[in-house]
């Protein structure tokens, strides 16, 4: 038998949820497919990687460079020309020509929801590829429940073609350390003072991340806790020009700043020195953040929509996105009351847990040797 798996957005420079997902994912996966010793497994990119693991004995990597539209034409051409039994696409579209073994994750369907959110252009695309998906897939993986639902009430796809795989958490232990010239270098780089206290959010900036909420959710919470900075850490997308004309409207450019993409090390530093981490989204296919935030022991800040119930448990303060007093309301009870906040943080680490990149791989390995 031989299986194919699409590694093309595994190791990426600056790697968002899809692309982390894949590394993870890849890195747990790839020792597991070892066991196969009867299968040939082919690990397909459009340049070339390095694995973390050692790729095993049946394993082998596949670079097939070409310039653009590299799933739809070259992953297909492969399909053609090398055809496969099984092919696993950990992202969001199949090749135009796939076996009938086909698996692929279908992170969130965010654009059914949030069509504001999106050109008219990525709301086709998105539309037909999961159409696509739900009709040509063997199975589906989605990261919860509610991305399970949404797929049967939009696309009614059959509920046993679904399998849900949870995303892994990050490691509880052991944290970060800096050097003192790193601490000053990262002072300088987000504008912050010996004892400053900020709120952060990690994410790409665009509009269905509910920022302008949160930043008039933070004009409304600065009234009573003056000198507190929000931090909004991530890519610009769809969006962002409205959020930062919110920050001006409101004349919090002074206490709000939006440093951009951040390294993991960056991300790392952020999250071990703000003193709330605030994640209001409208919809998450998974909402890995919220973990991030509970693995440096934070009080999180986030949505009781979609699928953030599920990955935070009753660890987290849950507001109404929708409602600016609720996240306001909900930023001041995280920075004022102790109690609150020793008990949130107190359940964190045992809903850190439930998840595991061990355990997304088992699940994921026996989905693909599983018939």
């Amino acid at each position: 038998m031989v299986v194919g798996i699409d590694a093309s957005r595994y190791g990426h420079q600056e790697a968002t949820g899809v692309e982390w997902y894949s590394f993870h994912l890849l890195n747990e996966l790839i020792p597991l497919l070892g066991r196969e010793h009867n299968t040939e497994v082919r690990l397909y990119a459009q340049n070339d990687f390095q694995p973390k693991a050692d790729l095993p004995f049946n394993v082998r990597k596949r670079v097939i460079p070409f310039p653009r539209f590299w799933t739809v034409l070259r992953l297909s051409a492969e399909m053609v020309f090398k055809p496969v039994d099984v092919l696993f696409v950990p992202s969001h579209t199949l090749p135009m020509f796939a076996p009938k073994k086909s698996i692929i994750t279908i992170h969130d369907v965010a654009f059914k929801h949030l069509k504001d959110s999106y050109s008219w252009f990525q709301l086709w695309l998105l539309n037909r590829s999961t159409k696509k998906a739900v009709k040509k897939a063997w199975k589906l993986i989605v990261p919860s429940e509610a991305t399970k639902l949404d797929l049967i009430n939009f696309y009614r796809c059959d509920a046993d073609k679904i399998v849900v795989i949870p995303h892994g958490s990050p490691e509880i232990q052991p944290f970060e350390r800096w050097s003192e010239q790193e601490v000053q270098s990262y002072k300088e780089q987000f504008f912050m003072k010996d004892r400053d206290l900020f709120i952060l959010y990690v994410g790409r900036l665009e509009t269905k991340k509910n920022l302008k909420r949160l930043v008039e959710a933070f004009s409304r919470f600065s009234v009573e806790f003056a000198g507190w900075k929000l931090i909004l850490a991530g890519k610009r997308g769809l969006g962002f020009e409205d959020i930062w004309k919110k920050v001006l409207e409101l004349k919090l450019e002074k206490s709000v700043f939006a440093p951009g993409y951040v390294t993991e090390r960056e991300k790392s530093f952020l999250l071990e020195n703000c003193r709330i981490f605030a994640f209001p989204s409208l919809y998450e296919g998974f909402g890995l953040p919220v973990l991030e935030a509970f693995a440096h022991r934070k009080p999180v800040l986030t949505s009781k929509t979609s699928s953030m119930p599920e990955v935070a448990g009753n660890a987290a303060f849950l507001v109404n996105p929708e409602k600016v007093e609720e996240i306001s309301v909900g930023l001041k009870r995280l920075a004022s009351d102790g109690v609150l906040v020793t008990q949130l943080v107190g359940k964190e680490e045992a809903q850190l847990r439930k998840f595991s990149w061990e355990k997304a791989a088992q699940a994921t390995y026996h989905t693909l040797f599983g018939f």
